[in-house]
């Protein structure tokens, strides 16, 4: 009696160990079967993108302008701030309103797919900008648009052109989020492509040398760009402190003291000089000349801002190059992990191994396979990464910076002769004037 309920109770446990093995068989199959199909909805958006990218003219001229900050109010009456981006490209016109956080999500997913490379900067996040502050965000802002559409990998990377330009869901930051991100491999592709590239040899001592040269030279920089930035911060305080002051005194103060004293003894205003109605011109030019000067001021502080911004930039490149490395010890810890977990299996083999434990094992070796190919990918991606740093980043980014320089200076020195040519005209006005002017006696 004892044997029979015995042999009942190992039946049931049986029946309960072949249910359970089969509910694990079920939920493997499923599991690989929704691998593929996110696989295959992947590949299939990469494709089309990629198609659509491919049939852009890179040779098309861009235009693209951020302007008119303007606040708007929620649902929840909270209010926010939103510029517009306008402009076209090879994919036509486009206008759309953004936030400023929109722009930082852009950028940080652009940072994570291009690893080790320049992304264009952008201005500090500020709470509620105001003033000459929501000015030079602005003059910031187009500064990003501009270096973007510079660089056509980044202008026409389907975050930007197709979601950050053209999207008209309402939360874009959302959808930049959600895009499917490229699998490793075809990333690497992308890559040979771009910057064609056929052979890639591991980094010797002179890229490494390079590289950390490199990185010695923008932390350098950085903190010599930051004593010239407040510098040129205290320079333009006072210099438009000065103009304040000359167009105050010029434009003000002699108008009203011709106004009031003069103008009573002379009793015709056409006896005046800055006030004279007939001189509007000489009052026109006078504003033009503030207006310019301002402009030349920006242009100081905008140039050593964002250099300021390239060389942090640069760096957040060489640290995200680094992420790779971190990407490819969590998939050799995962390797790892995967074949202690085959060994164990191979060991039970020889006690009861059924059909659960051999799909088991299919399934490891697999994981295996796969995830030693993920790890050669990350050591080739590094590599890729690198050789395109060394071999054409940081030259390109050397030579953009003396281009930027000497059109910035050569703009400036250009303003400033406009201004001293302005300027002279004025006083050349001023003296022809007086001295056409005569009171009668």
């Amino acid at each position: 009696m004892q044997n029979d309920e015995t042999n009942d109770t190992t039946t049931q446990i049986n029946d309960i160990d072949v249910q359970s093995q089969q509910k694990e068989t079920e939920n493997i199959q499923q599991d690989n079967q929704q691998e593929v199909i996110e696989q295959q909805t992947l590949e299939q958006q990469q494709q089309s993108n990629e198609a659509l990218l491919r049939q852009i003219d890179d040779d098309e001229p861009i235009y693209i302008l951020v302007s008119n900050p303007s606040e708007v109010k929620s649902s929840s009456m909270n209010k926010y701030l939103v510029y517009t981006v306008k402009g076209k490209d090879a994919l036509g016109n486009f206008e759309v309103q953004r936030r400023f956080n929109e722009f930082y999500t852009l950028r940080e997913a652009l940072i994570q797919i291009w690893p080790g490379l320049y992304i264009p900067p952008l201005p500090d996040k500020l709470v509620n900008p105001t003033g000459d502050q929501l000015l030079e965000r602005v003059r910031l802002l187009n500064i990003f648009v501009m270096k973007m559409a510079q660089i056509k990998y980044l202008y026409y990377s389907e975050e930007f052109v197709q979601v950050f330009l053209r999207s008209t869901q309402l939360d874009v930051c959302k959808q930049i989020q959600n895009l499917p991100k490229p699998n490793i491999r075809s990333q690497i592709e992308k890559f040979k492509h771009i910057f064609e590239l056929d052979q890639v040899q591991e980094p010797d001592s002179i890229s490494i040398n390079k590289i950390n040269q490199m990185q010695r030279f923008c932390k350098q920089s950085q903190q010599l760009l930051i004593k010239l930035f407040d510098q040129a911060k205290s320079l333009s305080g006072s210099k438009r402190c000065l103009k304040e002051l000359f167009h105050s005194f010029f434009g003000y103060g002699l108008q009203e003291f011709e106004q009031q004293i003069l103008l009573p003894c002379l009793n015709n205003e056409k006896q005046l000089i800055l006030t004279n109605p007939d001189a509007q011109e000489l009052k026109s030019t006078l504003d033009y000349l503030k207006d310019q000067n301002q402009i030349s001021l920006d242009k100081i502080q905008d140039l050593i801002s964002t250099e300021q911004r390239d060389m942090e930039a640069f760096l957040q490149g060489f640290q995200s190059r680094e992420s790779l490395l971190h990407t490819k010890s969590k998939v050799e810890n995962k390797l790892r992990e995967q074949q202690e977990q085959l060994t164990k299996v191979m060991i039970a083999k020889g006690s009861s191994f059924g059909k659960s434990q051999e799909e088991q094992r299919q399934k490891i070796e697999l994981q295996i396979v796969e995830s030693q190919n993920d790890v050669d990918s990350y050591k080739y991606y590094y590599q890729l990464v690198t050789h395109v740093l060394t071999m054409k980043a940081i030259d390109k980014f050397k030579k953009d910076k003396h281009e930027s320089y000497k059109r910035i200076i050569r703009d400036l020195a250009q303003l400033e002769i406009e201004n001293n040519q302005v300027m002279q005209e004025v006083w050349t006005r001023i003296i022809s004037l007086a001295e056409s002017l005569r009171v009668k006696e």
